[in-house]
């Protein structure tokens, strides 16, 4: 019994150390996000009109190097803060995806992710809620280099029977 216990024990720390490197192994495929970043932000508006603002979203490793945080800063004109939302964001290696949770403190809602590297974009799909209810998304990162990227997202209130297109855009520039 006791060979037994070690040999399970052996297997488990094994398997424990591969999950591991698969999962640092997965974030290098997104490494570009590491750093801190302006942003230009296009949302639409409620009402269906459009609204351009300026963001800063900055950008580490965390948990041992096993995730990623993404915090983001909506800026007003003067640069000062006017919201925050961060992102975790983590590489599964047995669905070989990403899972990415994103949050908003002081407001309501919350979405969960999930996404995979295509064709050189990072593309996802999510589901969550807000203030305006329960949520579906699509969005993709693209036009992908080292110092710069794009991201454009839809979004539906109706279970995916209709798309608002566009729903938010960005434009990034690396700051360092």
């Amino acid at each position: 019994m006791k060979r037994l216990n070690k040999g399970l024990l052996m297997a488990m720390l094994v398997v424990m150390v591969h999950s591991g490197h698969a999962q640092q192994e997965g974030l290098t495929h997104i490494s570009f996000f590491i750093g801190t970043w302006d942003i230009e932000t296009i949302d639409r508006t409620p009402q269906g009109g459009m609204i351009k603002g300026r963001a800063r979203s900055v950008v580490e490793y965390i948990l041992d190097g096993k995730a990623m945080k993404d915090d983001f800063y909506g800026l007003d004109p003067a640069g000062n803060v006017i919201f925050r939302g961060t992102s975790i964001r983590s590489f599964n290696a047995t669905t070989g995806k990403f899972q990415i949770v994103w949050i908003m403190p002081g407001i309501t809602g919350i979405t969960d992710i999930s996404a995979e590297w295509k064709d050189g974009k990072l593309v996802s799909t999510g589901k969550g809620y807000d203030s305006m209810g329960e949520f579906l998304e699509r969005f993709e990162y693209y036009n992908i280099t080292s110092d710069s990227y794009s991201f454009r997202m839809d979004r539906s209130y109706d279970g995916g029977k209709t798309w608002i297109k566009n729903f938010g855009q960005m434009h990034a520039k690396r700051v360092k």
